[in-house]
C-alpha cells in the first residue's frame, strides 16, 4: 500500500503471533498495529518486537471506558498492558468516541521508510492503514464509520461511489473454507488491494470489481427469498436457517431482518465461518438491531470471563455483535435469550 508494508492478521492464537512476528523483514524501525484488540496474543507480540528494537504504535477502539461486567474488564486491563508496553504510543479508545479507527490517524502518519502497519483484516482496519499510508480520499473516514457499523447501514445513500463499490464486492468473496483457508484469504487480499487501487484511480481495477455486480445482485435476490423464510424465535428474537441456503447478499438479507415488527435481536444459523470452521461446521451469529444497541449487551448473554477465539466457540469484541458455537448457543445463548426476553414481554 503506497510505499509502506501492510499485514492484515487477526491475533486470536500463538500462530498468528507467530505468522506476524516472521512476515515483519529485518531492519523494520517501526510497527504500527491498527484496528488490533488488545487479545491475549497482541501484549506478547508487541513484547517481542521490543526486545528487537522496534518502535511499537498501537491505535485501536477497542478499549472499555466503564466496565460492567468481567468480560469488559477483562478487555480495558488488557488495553492497560498495552499501554504500559507503548506508553504515550498507544491510543486506545473505543467505538463510542471513535467509530472507526481512521479517526485516530492523521493522513500519512505512518507513512515513513522502515515502517510495517499490521491492521485487523476488515473494511476498517483497511481503511485505517490506507490513510495511515497516504492513501486518502475526502469521504474516508465517514466511509469507514458505516464499513464498521451494522451491514444494514452499507447502502448507497450512506457510502461514497467507491465505497460502494467496495461492499459490493465484498459479497462476493468466497466463504471460509477450513479445508483450504487460503483461497478466501487470497480473494479478500486481492480485493483489499483493487479498492486501493480504484481509490488511487486505477480503472482497471474498477472493472474488476464491477464485474462482481452482478453476481452481488444474484445475491440480494437469493437474500429476498431467505427473508421469506425468517421465523420469530422468541418475542424480539427474529431467526434464520442457512446451513442450506444458496450463496446470498447478507446485508439485504440483514436489513430485512432487521425490519421485521419487533426486532431487537438477529440470529443467523450458518455453515460458513471462523467458529463453524472449528466446531462441526455450525455457527450462530447474532446482531443488535441498531435502535436498541444501547440497552441490549449480548456478551451479557455469556458467562464471565469467557475467551474470544474461534477455538472457544466465541467471538466477540463489540457488545452489540456475537458469534457462537452449536455447544456454546445451546448451553449458554438460547437459555440466556429466553430469561432476557421472557422477563421483557
Amino acid at each position: 500500500m503506497a510505499a509502506t508494508p501492510v499485514l492484515f492478521s487477526k491475533f486470536f492464537a500463538a500462530a498468528d503471533r507467530e505468522a506476524v512476528l516472521a512476515a515483519i523483514p529485518q531492519g523494520t524501525r517501526r510497527v504500527v498495529f491498527i484496528d488490533t484488540p488488545a487479545t491475549a496474543e497482541l501484549a506478547p507480540t508487541i513484547e517481542a518486537l521490543l526486545a528487537r528494537g522496534v518502535e511499537v504504535h498501537v491505535r485501536d477502539h477497542h478499549d472499555e471506558l466503564n466496565p460492567a461486567n468481567p468480560r469488559a474488564k477483562q478487555i480495558a486491563d488488557a488495553a492497560m498492558r498495552i499501554r504500559e508496553l507503548c506508553g504515550a504510543n498507544a491510543v486506545i479508545s473505543n467505538r463510542k468516541a471513535n467509530p472507526a479507527c481512521s479517526s485516530l490517524i492523521e493522513v500519512g502518519q505512518f507513512s515513513s521508510e522502515g515502517t510495517v502497519i499490521v491492521a485487523d483484516s476488515d473494511p476498517d482496519g483497511l481503511t485505517a492503514a490506507m490513510k495511515a499510508a497516504g492513501v486518502f480520499y475526502p469521504e474516508l473516514d465517514a466511509d469507514a464509520d458505516v464499513l464498521d457499523g451494522g451491514r444494514v447501514g452499507q447502502t448507497a445513500d450512506k457510502l461514497s461511489a467507491n465505497a460502494y463499490l467496495f461492499v459490493r464486492a465484498m459479497s462476493t468473496l468466497p466463504t471460509f473454507d477450513a479445508a483450504r483457508p487460503q483461497v478466501s484469504e487470497d480473494a479478500k487480499a486481492k480485493l483489499f488491494n483493487d479498492f486501493v487501487s480504484v481509490v488511487n484511480g486505477d480503472s482497471e481495477a474498477r472493472g474488476r470489481l464491477e464485474k462482481g455486480v452482478e453476481t452481488y445482485e444474484a445475491g440480494v435476490r437469493e437474500a429476498e427469498k431467505l427473508a421469506g423464510t425468517v421465523t420469530d424465535l422468541m418475542s424480539g428474537v427474529a431467526f434464520v436457517d442457512l446451513m442450506t441456503s444458496p450463496r446470498f447478499d447478507l446485508t439485504t438479507l440483514a436489513g430485512k431482518m432487521d425490519a421485521r415488527p419487533g426486532t431487537k435481536v438477529t440470529v443467523q444459523k450458518k455453515a460458513q465461518g471462523p467458529i463453524a470452521a472449528k466446531h462441526n461446521g455450525v455457527q450462530y451469529s447474532l446482531a443488535v438491531v441498531k435502535a436498541f444497541q444501547a440497552e441490549i449487551n449480548l456478551q451479557g448473554l455469556l458467562m464471565p470471563g469467557f475467551t474470544s477465539s474461534p477455538e472457544s466457540g466465541i467471538i466477540s469484541n463489540t457488545s452489540f455483535l456475537l458469534h457462537v458455537s452449536q455447544e456454546v448457543w445451546e448451553s449458554q445463548v438460547l437459555p440466556a435469550l429466553r430469561a432476557r426476553f421472557a422477563a421483557a414481554s
